[in-house]
């Protein structure tokens, strides 16, 4: 899944992030980030997931703004 933040300089953060937490996680240029859970069970959980730490990485960021892309 793609997420966008507004602060380029935040990219290596929300990488480290989602690796700590064993999620796979690239940049991918422009802001965006490439994250996956390998071991997810569907599609729908991979999502939620993702959801779940993009918004805990928010809140430890407060000067972040990011965005789940489909």
């Amino acid at each position: 899944m793609l997420i966008r933040i507004d602060n380029q300089a935040l990219v290596d953060d929300l990488r480290a992030h989602f690796r700590r937490s064993g999620f796979t996680a690239e940049g991918v240029g422009g802001g965006m980030v490439e994250v996956s859970k390998p071991d997810a069970l569907d599609a729908v959980q991979e999502r939620r997931e993702i959801s779940m730490h993009l918004r805990v990485w928010e809140i430890a960021n407060t000067e972040a703004n990011a965005q789940l892309l489909d």
